[in-house]
């Protein structure tokens, strides 16, 4: 009988990379989504999947008994996640089918950082001090009360990615930052509920990296080691990543011990996720876990580098198979993502393919869309992946093709 997953959500590079991985593996793919998110998808992508059920993820009880129902029906025996926003969904849809999949009653730590903090915290594992703030007039009490000094981090509770993360210096900035993050109620794609909870979490010193894991059975099989980058200043925005990071193996085993733990303590057993953390001057110290698939762009980095497809041990892995997937190569790659601060009619890219090491370049835009808003503060327009021999290297060559690479916007 052939196999087939159930992918919730498919309007990500991410769930380009597992669709993909699951036609090379002989998977059928059927998606759960919306009916306008579906009909915007390109035409390829549509005749890649096997079929697509229509969903309304706004009460998640409701969302599992549809989709249990068209997976009994469809012979499905697996759940994917595009993003970590749906890894309470998908917990408590594998254990209701019987499939492998994460813990379901420690699933909700999984998105929610609050709980997410606290389980960290219960079990030991070395993560960032975080206070939960209902209100912008107690948070300044809230954060002299949990000793928390400034600099300090303001995020909504359930959203994913550097969306609505905010670094306060002062005093003065809290209010607004808190008022902005307790404006993050819905997703803004799929109208999935979040907590209407902002957090609060200590500024930690020193350079940030990514461990991406893919877990069987509640083992890691396989982590990949990443380091990122982000912009300065109150809003941080992601710029890019490098495979290898610079680290000596030392480190890179205490910081695989400590997310394998953190990973445990929410409760994953079967799957993916990408965990944040900073290695500061007492180590590496957890920021956040994402249950999910990290950017499309970043596996596509990572298989560059290494020549592992993390997809397809994903896709491996929540089927209840152990991922078989094994470096081939050993060399680097360094992702830098495009963005610009400009507002207005997207007209292009230009400079891409001049160097003889750009190993992938993508524009996320079509010329005559409109980039930018009141709201926004930079617009991610593409990306470019350059490998090297090594680390330095791969990021030295990502520094000469990104001043080449312009991005043309008509105000």
């Amino acid at each position: 009988m052939a196999r087939a997953a159930l992918l919730l959500g498919v309007e990500t590079t991410a769930a380009e990379c597992v669709v993909r991985a699951a036609e090379r593996l002989d998977v059928s793919v059927h998606v759960a989504t919306h009916r306008e998110l579906y009909a915007r998808r390109r035409p390829q992508t549509r005749s890649e999947l096997s079929g697509v059920v229509f969903t309304d993820f706004s009460s998640a009880e409701q969302a599992v008994d549809q989709l249990a129902e068209y997976c009994g029906r469809q012979g499905i025996e697996a759940v994917a996640v595009s993003g970590a926003q749906f890894s309470p969904l998908a917990a408590s849809l594998a254990g209701r089918l019987g499939a492998p999949g994460n813990v379901a009653d420690l699933a909700a730590a999984t998105r929610n950082k609050w709980q997410m903090a606290q389980a960290l915290q219960r079990h030991g594992v070395p993560s960032a001090r975080t206070v939960a703030l209902v209100s912008p007039e107690a948070a300044e009490r809230r954060l002299a009360a949990a000793g928390l000094d400034y600099p300090v981090v303001v995020k909504p509770v359930e959203n994913t990615g550097s969306v609505g993360v905010s670094v306060m210096q002062g005093p003065k900035e809290l209010g607004p930052a808190v008022r902005r993050a307790l404006t993050h109620t819905t997703d803004p794609v799929y109208g999935l509920a979040y907590d209407t909870v902002a957090l609060a979490q200590e500024y930690l010193e020193g350079p940030e990296y990514s461990l991406v894991s893919v877990v069987h059975e509640g083992a890691s099989t396989h982590s990949v080691l990443t380091r990122k980058y982000t912009t300065q200043g109150r809003e941080r925005e992601e710029t890019g990543y490098t495979v290898p990071p610079d680290l000596d193996e030392l480190t890179a085993a205490r910081a695989a011990g400590i997310v394998l733990r953190g990973l445990r303590a929410l409760g994953l057993r079967n799957g993916i996720a990408h965990t944040d953390f900073k290695l500061t001057p007492d180590g590496p110290v957890l920021i956040e876990v994402d249950a999910g698939p990290p950017d499309g762009a970043l596996l596509q980095t990572i298989r560059h580098a290494t020549g592992v497809d993390l997809a397809e041990a994903y896709v491996q892995a929540v089927l209840g198979e152990e991922p078989r997937v094994r470096p081939v190569r050993s060399g680097a790659a360094a992702l830098r993502f495009i963005n610009t601060a400009a507002h207005g009619t997207f007209r292009g890219l230009t400079g891409l393919g001049v160097s003889p090491h750009l190993a992938a370049a993508r524009s996320y835009v079509d010329p005559g869309e409109l980039v930018g808003g009141n709201a926004v503060t930079h617009t991610r327009v593409g990306h470019v992946i350059v490998t090297g021999g090594t680390a330095a290297e791969a990021d030295r060559r990502a520094e000469d093709v990104m001043t080449l690479v312009a991005c043309d916007v008509e105000a």
